[in-house]
């Protein structure tokens, strides 16, 4: 098999060819607090190399950014929104699968009283003030402003099936050429996992399917999308990333690096029920240290179910379990964690 583009790129960096200076319209037009750090600075250089210097590039480009959760992917969606405004982009459709996350971007992108807010008070690229603005559709949009389109892929798909008025439309992405923003990007790919039929393959009601309808509407879109979860182990996603993947940083690389929090994994072959109560008593262990050093800290428990009912289940039996705690509880814990040092020591102090 033919070498990935992400092989590719690292075949330049191992030859000393992909270095480059990041432009100050990228550098002096992000929020002053934000420093980017040595990763973020590489994918760009991938990226100014890919746009600039790679001869294969497509004139659509579609592309995967693989990084690492926590990895600031969203300050590099930035950067590249200001790249692209310089080469003459005007108009962005950023989309995912969730409404929270949306409002959260918004919020990061749109309102410089924001804490996170990604841009520079003021915007200046060419010499000349840039507004960020969000839209609804992009006709009749400011020609010298980014102008962005902030959605969810549910509602993109619902509203490319049946239109609105005064609503973005397939014919938007017809006659204006758009940067597509993916992230989350793995939700994307429920179609490419399955074996579909010949009509089916012909006329996919889906969200990976729309998406790909809108990418082929001009021949100038892009698309550009991130997650830190894409599934390279399965055979067709592999395949449809195989000339797409411009940046790999991994969870692994992110720690090694320094950034990332240290992670400890605990493994316990023992009923769901005690499995709660073991997270329980730690979670108010890492509060009660956090107190002990004068911190406020509320600790999160995450349980993982299957369905929808599992999940209810669960929760009716975690609600169950702290209602009924006892001292005896706790000791018949302690009894069947005795392998486990941490776990002991910490159900003592509870008691």
């Amino acid at each position: 098999m033919s070498q990935t583009l992400n092989e590719q790129i690292d075949a330049v960096v191992k030859f000393g060819m992909l270095k480059a200076d990041i432009p100050v319209d990228i550098t002096g037009n992000l929020a002053p607090q934000i420093a980017l750090r040595p990763y973020q600075r590489t994918a760009l250089e991938r990226w100014l190399f890919y746009i600039d210097k790679y001869e294969a590039r497509p004139k659509a480009p579609h592309l995967l950014f693989h990084m690492a959760t926590g990895s600031g992917k969203t300050v590099l969606m930035a950067a590249l929104i200001l790249d692209l405004y310089r080469r003459g982009y005007r108009n962005f459709l950023f989309f995912v699968n969730s409404a929270q996350i949306i409002e959260k971007t918004k919020d990061n992108f749109l309102n410089p009283a924001s804490a996170k807010h990604l841009f520079a008070p003021t915007v200046r690229i060419d010499d000349r003030l840039v507004d960020i603005r969000a839209v609804d559709t992009f006709d009749a949009v400011s020609g010298d402003a980014i102008n962005i389109h902030f959605t969810t892929i549910q509602g993109l798909h619902t509203r490319m099936q049946a239109p609105k008025e005064n609503a973005v439309t397939i014919e938007d992405f017809r006659d204006y050429r758009v940067v597509m923003i993916s992230d989350e990007a793995h939700h994307l790919n429920a179609e490419t996992k399955k074996t579909l039929t010949v009509g089916e393959k012909e006329d996919k009601a889906s969200w990976e399917g729309t998406v790909g309808q809108i990418f082929s509407q001009h021949p100038e879109n892009m698309l550009l999308e991130f997650t830190a979860t894409v599934d390279l182990s399965h055979e067709a996603i592999r395949a449809k990333y195989h000339d797409k993947i411009l940046y790999d940083y991994s969870l692994r690389q992110f720690r090694e690096d320094g950034y990332s929090k240290d992670i400890e994994l605990r493994q316990a072959d023992l009923p769901p029920d005690a499995r709660m109560m073991q997270a329980m008593v730690l979670s108010q262990y890492r509060r009660k240290v956090a107190e002990a050093h004068g911190l406020h800290c509320k600790p999160v428990i995450l349980m993982k179910s299957k369905t929808i009912k599992d999940s209810g289940d669960n929760e009716a039996a975690f609600t169950a379990m702290v209602a009924g705690l006892t001292g005896e509880a706790l000791d018949a814990l302690r009894a069947v964690s005795k392998g486990d040092e941490t776990l002991s020591l910490l159900i003592v102090t509870e008691n």
